[in-house]
């Protein structure tokens, strides 16, 4: 009985482990593919951000803002789509990216750091609800 408590107890302490955290005013409310529940991403695949600030696309594209991905690459590119209701941002999973935690660095907001698995761009991409990609921003005209 001890040992399976131990074994739920270490169980919960994990999954804790998983969370997004974040400072200052910077709120997350979403993340795409859903990294939190568990989905994996491929690198060069899109993720999404919904969140309540993420700053200006001129502040993204100048790197005051940044998404960083182990072990120390920034995501580019990096399109603000929707700037509040909720902001929207998305990403590229770097191809030298690897599984840890991603640093998203919005200046004068907060930051955040989202706990993600990466798997090699080749890998297969099983069909869970959830995890899938999400659709990538249209390519400006």
């Amino acid at each position: 009985m001890r040992h399976l408590l131990l074994l739920v107890l270490a169980g919960v302490l994990s999954a804790c482990g998983a969370a997004i955290r974040t400072s200052g005013a910077l709120r997350i409310l979403s993340v795409a593919p859903d990294v939190v529940a568990g989905c994996t991403v491929r690198a060069g695949d899109w993720m999404a951000l919904k969140g309540n600030a993420f700053g200006t696309q001129a502040e993204w594209d100048a790197g005051v803002n940044y998404v960083l991905f182990p072990p120390g690459v920034k995501a580019e590119p990096v399109e603000l789509t929707q700037s509040e209701n909720p902001a929207t941002l998305f990403f590229r999973v770097p191809l030298e990216a690897e599984s840890g935690e991603i640093r998203v660095h919005v200046e004068g907001v907060g930051e955040a750091w989202i706990p993600v698995r990466v798997e090699p761009a080749l890998s297969v991409q099983m069909a869970v609800p959830g995890c899938e990609a999400p659709t990538p921003p249209s390519e400006p005209q």
